[in-house]
């Protein structure tokens, strides 16, 4: 089995179940109605369109697939594959079909109660379709992009009940979904299974589609620019005026109902300002974000784990990511955790190598535990940050060279120029240039004033390192580049702006110049074509990359 382990951000744990939960536990199913995507499929733009039916045919264009000689031992009880009769997600078949699947459960919280899920992993199709060269296309940006939307007035969202059985799988491609239960009987899919490579990406389109997503619809199908729309995987969230937001929800429902879409009961209906999306608490009256009551619990959980001492790999993997979304929502910047995030890395190492298994018992050394523990309590201590409105108030270029760095402070309402730069110490000099990049960054971060605290910095950098490392809040290769990056980073905290980093190539950068020369060599002419490159960046006549 292909495992890739990574510490992100998960909503919920899974394992495979025990004996007992297998009895206590319930297997999640529910009988909703198979959607219609063709009427879905209409609505697309022609790019998403293209998109989509190319992955659908990966999906379930069949005819290549052979089974392979080995057969798998399989974990589903008979009992659940009646279930799944029962609900319409699956019928009887006469024997072994395309491919070979291999059916299991895992075990699941959800609201404080157990429950199995059901995956089947198509293991020979999903290795067919990416060695054909599939990459899945599901845009899931980072948590910190999606705070803003607080500053709206209200929000609504929407939850599909199990997503993936909504969507049918086409009666000749059914007998590539086959799998057998412990009884020895076999069974074809009728839905579309969690376990297959291209599922993900065929749910996040679908529903963006249905909530009326503008980079995945026709503009007369889109949702108005007043509204931003989120959504994730089989999750959707509007915000804006309370008209529009209603207005938004109410059309987005009738599609729902057009199509056959079955939406989860617990959604929030009516417009709110109080709700919780992708981990996340909104408080809109406040302009404020916090964790969700459950990831909160669920830290909390995790604490006494660490506090005694050992934890099991999957746990701590599950941890890692729990930490790293927390810490995005509540301005924790995990540099300042280096050494627990560097362990964290050596254990997803470590899985990925085979040198460990998930449920492998890891001893915490008491460094390690004080970090983790320490890591918990400051997300947990926070709980609810301020996000800055998004209102731009300065433009800070960035370089650095081997003779030394240079900055470009550009205030975005007057385009008042102020030009930055020094030499580096003969010290500095023997640092690799990304060290010197990232101690650029924090020079110039250093260098804007007061006045500008509560509003919004731009950061502009031409090396994709200190752009990541600044996104990500911490660099596990350099403690050096770390250092210099979290210390700007903690100085734009202390003054509560709002960061976003860019990146524009060597040539365009206008900070390239004052790294290379002394100020004092700078003429009124270098400064007339820096402040040409300003305005080129900033109205999109360069290339740059987002």
């Amino acid at each position: 089995m292909r495992q890739h382990h990574s510490v992100f951000k998960r909503g919920k744990q899974t394992r495979l179940p025990k004996t007992e939960d297998e009895k206590a536990s319930p297997l999640h199913v529910d009988n909703v109605r198979p959607m219609n995507v063709g009427l879905l499929r209409g609505r697309m733009n022609e790019t998403t369109r293209a998109r989509f039916d190319e992955t659908w045919r990966r999906t379930f264009d069949v005819a290549k697939l052979r089974p392979s000689s080995s057969r798998r031992v399989s974990r589903l009880q008979a009992k659940h594959a009646e279930e799944l009769e029962l609900n319409g997600i699956a019928q009887r078949a006469s024997g072994p079909g395309r491919s070979v699947n291999v059916p299991f459960t895992v075990v699941e919280e959800k609201e404080g109660a157990l429950r199995q899920r059901f995956i089947l992993w198509t293991h020979e199709a999903n290795d067919a379709i990416e060695a054909d060269g599939y990459e899945a296309q599901v845009p899931l940006k980072h948590v910190s992009t999606y705070l803003d939307a607080v500053h709206a007035e209200c929000g609504s969202t929407r939850d599909l009940r199990c997503g993936f059985y909504g969507v049918e799988v086409p009666r000749g491609a059914r007998d590539a979904f086959r799998f057998q239960d412990d009884a020895g009987d076999w069974w074809e899919l009728t839905r579309l299974p969690m376990g297959h490579t291209c599922a993900p990406e065929l749910m996040h389109t679908l529903t963006s589609t249905i909530a009326g997503h503008p980079d995945f619809v026709k503009t007369v199908h889109a949702v108005p620019a007043a509204v931003t729309v989120h959504t994730w995987v089989d999750n959707v969230r509007y915000a804006g005026s309370r008209k529009d937001v209603l207005e938004a929800s109410r059309k987005v429902d009738e599609l729902a109902a057009r199509s056959k879409v079955t939406w989860k009961d617990a959604d929030t209906r009516t417009a709110s300002t109080r709700y919780e999306f992708i981990g996340v608490d909104w408080d809109h009256q406040s302009g404020k974000v916090g964790i969700s009551a459950r990831l909160s619990k669920k830290l909390a959980r995790d604490l006494v784990e660490v506090r005694k001492g050992a934890m099991s790999a999957s746990g701590l993997e599950t941890l890692g990511g729990r930490l790293l979304h927390a810490s995005a929502i509540v301005g924790v910047f995990v540099g300042e955790f280096y050494f627990a995030l560097k362990f964290l890395r050596r254990l997803t190492n470590a899985l990925n190598r085979g040198e460990k298994a998930v449920d492998q018992t890891v001893r915490l050394s008491g460094s390690v535990q004080r970090l983790l523990d320490g890591w918990v309590r400051a997300v947990l201590e926070k709980r609810r940050m301020p996000v800055a409105a998004r209102v731009p108030s300065l433009t800070v270029f960035v370089d650095a060279s081997l003779e030394g760095w240079g900055g470009v402070l550009v205030d975005v309402a007057t385009n008042a120029i102020e030009v930055l730069g020094s030499r580096w110490s003969r010290k500095e000099k023997g640092l690799h240039i990304n060290e010197l990049e990232a101690l650029a960054f924090e020079l110039c971060v250093s260098a804007v004033p007061d006045k500008y605290a509560g509003g919004t910095v731009t950061v502009v950098v031409d090396n994709t390192t200190v752009q990541g490392v600044a996104r990500k809040g911490a660099c596990l290769r350099s403690q050096t580049l770390n250092d210099a990056v979290v210390n700007g980073l903690t100085r734009l905290r202390h003054m509560n702006i709002s960061l976003s980093v860019r990146w524009v190539k060597s040539a365009g950068n206008p900070a390239d110049l004052p790294s290379r020369v002394p100020l004092s060599a700078i003429s009124d002419k270098n400064v007339a074509d820096m402040a040409l490159a300003v305005r080129q960046f900033l109205t999109g006549d360069m290339g740059l990359v987002v």
